[in-house]
């Protein structure tokens, strides 16, 4: 499989960090609480998108917290 240039490799990412946003956004207008099991997909989709967007740049990946 070919591998992607590094600008549409760091586009992909940066679009899968807006999908996650938009998609919080959504829920949260929609009634859904952040802090409900209910949200937990979304947020779990948020951090990962960001730590793999992070990591094109070299940065440390963002943590759990409990």
């Amino acid at each position: 499989m070919k591998e992607k240039p590094a600008r549409e490799q760091l586009q992909a990412k940066i679009d899968r960090v807006h999908c996650a946003r938009i998609r919080a956004e959504r829920f949260i207008d929609a009634g859904g609480n952040l802090h409900s099991r209910a949200a937990v997909p979304i947020g779990a989709e948020l951090r990962l998108a960001a730590n793999e967007l992070v990591a094109e740049f070299g940065l440390p990946r963002l943590e759990s917290t409990p």
